[in-house]
């Protein structure tokens, strides 16, 4: 006990004489612990709050789809249900009708969405409303004009409660509250076949009884949708597989879709997402800890060669290595810990922002965020061993020297290595002093690689944080160049069912004083299969002379399906081969479900994989010749976009009306909500950096203290000596800057690769930097390095010049 209580004594004078460079590396590890419990930690939260939620509004299991525009008899689809051979594994079922719309209110609101009906009548619920503000619908509310409004949509346009809102065909509802269903946790603006990846903001969804919404749409007594959960234990499978036989056999047949819980869009990247972000995340932790444990070591090394003599006169004496190693051992270990306890404080603030910003990003109606407390003991292992580890290698170094070498000291003790033999070959301009900064360098090749290592550390977790806002910026832009390379102010009007081409429909929209031109064509839901791949499309048929067409990297636009890049790859085919596509085509008993193979006559570059083009000769396997259910309007002169989309609000059957940028705008505004976890991550770094080039340049002017004195006494001012001190730092730190850019970019092509396809299949991202990311990063890592040394001015222009230049032999 004795024994340790003076090995304690004596590793806390060790700490006390260095306490800045401690408290800066502490400070170090603390953030590397801090962000990996603190940014892991939001896993746990996601998935706990993700299971309570689906589960508090009875998520269905399976759904039957209709294709947009397809409506059967009301109680069809429950029949069809109720005739399954295993129907008493079926816990609950309810019919829908779920149609797009335009919607339009106070404030100049005016934006596509869809109308969500559902059978209200007694019996366990299906896809529930979870009501926010307001209240719910109940009984009475069954076909009047009473709906409940998706809270994000609500909240982001400022919707009073009540409010009136106007419908498509001039319809007022009055919403009554607020709330939130299973699949619209996360609004792509695809669930009913609208334009995708909308913002919540610009694509409303209404939830309202079965017989409002039938009688808003003039479809009485008509459904295109069934929802439906399983007992606990039932095979889902076997469910779905009974549900596609019936309705295959069904007379007439009917064309439907059959899904899972897991083809929710909102469903499956909430859960996926948080595989993707947790490997962002661990990815950026250990960097950080990685950068702390470079500087630990660095520190340790500095240690270990000041307490040089001391072990050698150990070892001498017969003292036995491991008692010798005790003391720096014991000094690292009190520095890792101090940063593992700094650390938890800071996971625990970090968590605080993090906290605010995922509920706000992704506003589930329930939230849980406990505090993590094996992700906690995670992080302070790692947080420990790491730095602990970069110690004890130094010592193990030293432990290794012969007693005599350990010994010497003043000019016996002085060592030439390194890249030193290159100087000679290089000849600076100016005085000699001039190459003292480079011949630093090269003298401890060792030292200077791991000094630029930790800023390369922290330079990479930068670059690879920017560089995921890089790449989805340039996504965005080479799909908005594709979708505005031609007629930008064009408006992709939907019709809620299909159409005769010249019948009144089309002609009242052509005949509107705000509408210039009108081009005819089709938009149907398909699906693309070849070689065990299977890609959803929106397949929309091109008219002749359109407005606009697709531009092509390969191939051409007639003669078969244009696909995008992505699409192309991930099916593994290319222009000229063949494809089968499961596409509805129109009979007489009605829309059915058939395959047909179609030649791939080439390929576009909207990075947005779901769209597909066909020519009006390649479409006729849909059957549909003389219909239409897509409307491409360019405006008249004087009249913009949105002065069209509102004169089409009085058009009975018009679904909705979409600008071409509304895709683009919509994804930018979900980035700019993502941007801010990236600055919580961004902000570690920059302070990483900083800290990391304080240290370097403290140990720095310990280790050159008498070089220093020496130009001191002979007349150079301090701010030459400072100058030289910066030009050393700002070499070392240049090159670890060049390092983490190559690095990070290295990663962010690794994450790019394996993140965000399973997250975000529908996009084609590849990996970009931008040129100011590169310079903001090679700004950072040199400018930093070339400020840490003003701190040190201070010392050096009050050093005791002869006490440094003492030697005692």
């Amino acid at each position: 006990m004795h024994r340790f209580r003076f090995w304690m004594v004596w590793s806390w004078r060790d700490l006390r004489r260095r306490w800045v460079l401690v408290g800066a590396i502490a400070a170090v590890i603390a953030l590397g612990t801090g962000t990996y419990a603190g940014l892991l930690g939001t896993s746990a939260w996601r998935t706990q709050s993700n299971d309570e939620s689906f589960a508090a509004v009875h998520t269905h299991d399976l759904r039957v789809a209709l294709p947009q525009g397809s409506l059967v008899a009301e109680g069809s689809l429950a029949a069809l249900v109720s005739g399954l051979p295993h129907a008493g594994d079926v816990a609950a079922a309810r019919e829908r009708l779920v149609v797009p719309t335009q919607i339009a209110g106070p404030g100049g609101l005016l934006v596509t969405g869809e109308l969500v009906g559902t059978d209200t009548r007694p019996g366990a619920p299906v896809d529930g409303v979870w009501i926010n503000q307001g209240r719910a619908l109940g009984a009475a509310d069954d076909g009047r004009p009473y709906v409940v409004a998706e809270a994000v949509f609500a909240r982001k346009n400022n919707l009073p409660l009540p409010a009136e809102l106007t419908v498509s065909g001039g319809t007022a509802l009055t919403v009554v509250g607020r709330g939130q269903s299973p699949e619209y946790f996360l609004v792509t603006g695809a669930q009913g076949g609208g334009t995708p990846f909308l913002s919540q903001k610009s694509y409303g969804v209404l939830f309202a009884s079965l017989h409002t919404v039938q009688q808003v749409t003039g479809t009485g007594g008509a459904v295109n949708d069934v929802v439906l959960t399983l007992r606990p234990g039932t095979d889902r499978n076997m469910i779905a597989g009974e549900l596609r036989h019936a309705l295959d056999t069904a007379r007439p047949p009917v064309a439907a879709t059959v899904g899972t819980r897991d083809d929710i869009d909102a469903y499956r990247i909430l859960y996926q997402d948080i595989a993707g972000d947790a490997k962002l995340w661990r990815v950026v932790a250990l960097l950080v800890l990685l950068g702390g444990a470079l500087a630990a070591l660095n520190l340790t090394t500095r240690i270990v060669e000041a307490q040089r003599r001391e072990i050698g006169i150990g070892m001498a004496l017969g003292v036995p290595s491991r008692l010798l190693a005790v003391r720096p051992l014991l000094f690292g270990a009190q520095v890792a810990l101090l940063g593992v306890v700094l650390g938890l404080l800071v996971g625990w603030a970090i968590g605080i922002p993090l906290r605010s910003l995922f509920t706000d990003m992704v506003p589930l109606p329930i939230w849980r965020t406990p505090l993590q407390l094996d992700v906690f003991a995670q992080a302070a292992a790692l947080g420990f061993v790491l730095p602990f580890a970069a110690v004890a290698w130094p010592i193990w170094r030293a432990l290794r020297v012969q007693p005599v070498q350990a010994i010497r000291v003043g000019h016996l003790a002085a060592r030439s290595g390194g890249l030193v033999g290159f100087l000679p070959r290089l000849r600076l301009p100016g005085p000699g002093y001039h190459q003292i900064p480079v011949r630093n360098v090269l003298r401890t090749p060792r030292r200077s690689a791991l000094t630029a290592l930790g800023i390369a550390a922290a330079i990479t977790t930068l670059v690879t944080v920017v560089g995921f806002l890089d790449t989805f910026r340039g996504t965005l832009d080479r799909a908005s160049d594709e979708l505005l390379h031609a007629a930008p102010d064009r408006v992709a009007v939907t019709l809620d069912t299909f159409q005769p081409r010249n019948g009144d429909v089309v002609r009242r929209v052509a005949t509107l004083p705000e509408v210039g031109s009108v081009d005819v064509g089709l938009l149907a839901a398909a699906t693309a299969r070849s070689g065990g791949h299977q890609v959803d499309l929106a397949i929309e048929v091109v008219a002749r002379h359109a407005s606009w067409t697709p531009t092509l990297t390969e191939g051409t636009a007639a003669g078969g399906i244009v696909l995008a890049g992505k699409a192309a790859r991930d099916l593994d085919i290319h222009v000229g081969d063949s494809v089968t596509v499961a596409h509805p085509q129109a009979t007489a008993a009605g829309l059915r479900t058939v395959q047909t193979r179609m030649r791939v006559a080439g390929v576009h570059p909207n990075p947005m994989r779901m769209l597909a083009y066909l020519d009006p000769d390649s479409a006729a396997a849909f059957g549909m010749a003389g219909t239409t259910n897509l409307l491409t309007v360019t405006p008249a002169a004087g009249a913009g976009p949105e002065t069209v989309r509102r004169a089409l609000l009085a058009v009975p059957h018009v679904a909705s009306a979409q600008t071409a940028q509304a895709s683009t705008d919509g994804m930018k505004a979900s980035l700019d909500e993502f941007v801010g976890i990236l600055q919580v991550a961004a902000a570690v770094t920059l302070l990483l950096a900083l800290l990391i080039a304080f240290n370097t340049t403290t140990i720095g002017v310990d280790e050159r203290g008498r070089e220093h004195a020496t130009m001191l006494a002979f007349g150079l001012p301090p701010r030459t000596v400072l100058g030289m001190t910066t030009v050393e730092t700002v070499l070392i730190g240049g090159v670890g800057t060049v390092v983490g850019i190559l690095g990070g970019y290295g990663l962010l092509r690794w994450l790019t690769a394996t993140t965000i396809p399973s997250v975000l299949p529908e996009i084609g991202v590849t990996a970009a930097l931008s040129a100011r990311t590169v310079l903001e990063a090679l700004a950072l890592g040199v400018l930093t390095v070339a400020i840490a040394p003003l701190f040190t001015l201070r010392r050096t222009r009050r050093m005791d010049i002869s006490a440094t230049l003492r030697v005692m032999e």
